[in-house]
């Protein structure tokens, strides 16, 4: 038990340190909103629509504004800006349950050829690590107003002990999630990466995590999760698709095509000071560098 203290209080010091400069700046005096503007465009975004998904990846939220390119904090202007930009481009906001269901559609359907996913619709899938308070303060009551469901990746241990920077409780969590607006998985039990050689240990853990979930939820979910960090390692990926998992989510950079490994689920950063219509941007330069590589790897 005291090991496991130990470990725990570990990874929540190693966690506090790397986003203290990105904390440290809501402490600072507003500013008017700055957004970041991409400048690049992808050449023919339109070509594209329909045939990857984008998931986008954010963490904590504040009431006021934030510096350009804190990666960890986004405003709640800034989020609302970026539901009503989605709305706008004809985008669909879905769950974890609908990005499985649109996989397998794809996974299944031998009249597609390359990696696109021949889907009709422009689809996008919101995502948050760690499970802070202001998930459920901010970012809950948009998700409502704007009929857009998200996922949080939650460190339950962190959940039930309320360790480090506020996290929300396992009641709120309750609320938000037998509400659909924003559901809740795993992020682990105790934010400790998985190391080479150290893959059952890491399952263990999954697996306590995941009792914890369904001893303070209702609902069942699709089986997902989101690696500590994005480390993760072949063992890991095979341990947990044994044991059930239909999605593993890192922090690579990319979007969802149909040569996507379940097992490696990329996403999207969405950083500090970004509007919605860069965060688009991001996205379709993200599948035209995809595709480009597909298009050059025909040529040859």
């Amino acid at each position: 038990m005291m090991r496991r203290k130990s470990t725990i209080f570990l990874a929540m010091v190693f966690s506090f340190l790397s986003m203290s400069v990105a904390y440290g700046a809501e402490e600072k005096t507003a500013t008017k909103l700055k957004y970041v503007k991409i400048e690049v465009e992808a050449a023919a975004p339109e070509e594209l629509y329909g045939e990857y998904i984008p998931v986008l990846m954010y963490h904590h939220f504040a009431d006021r504004n934030m510096e350009s390119g804190n990666g960890m904090v986004s405003t709640k202007e800034e989020l609302e800006d970026h539901l009503r930009y989605f709305r706008s481009e004809g985008y669909q906001v879905i769950t974890l349950e609908k990005l499985d269901s649109l996989l397998r559609r794809a996974e299944n359907d031998h009249s597609l050829n390359g990696m696109g996913l021949g889907l009709q619709d422009k689809y996008i899938c919101i995502t948050m690590d760690d499970g802070y308070y202001s998930n459920y303060e901010i970012a809950y009551p948009l998700f409502k107003k704007y009929n857009s469901p998200a996922a949080v990746f939650a460190v339950t241990d962190f959940i039930t002990e309320q360790y480090g920077l506020k996290k929300f409780t396992w009641e709120q969590a309750e609320e938000m999630d037998e509400a659909g607006w924003l559901k809740v998985y795993s992020h682990s039990a105790d934010h400790v990466p998985v190391e080479a050689g150290q893959e059952e240990a890491f399952l263990a853990g999954m697996q306590r995590s995941e009792a914890t979930l369904a001893e303070n939820l209702q609902k069942a979910h699709v089986k997902a999760m989101a690696y500590p960090n994005g480390q993760y390692t072949a063992e890991s990926q095979k341990l947990l698709e044994d044991d059930g998992y239909v999605m593993q989510f890192t922090i690579e950079k990319g979007v969802i095509t149909r040569q996507t490994i379940r097992n490696a689920i990329p996403r999207l950063t969405v950083e500090s000071g970004m509007s919605g219509e860069d965060v688009i941007r991001m996205a379709e330069m993200a599948a035209e560098k995809a595709f480009a590589a597909e298009r050059e790897g025909n040529a040859k």
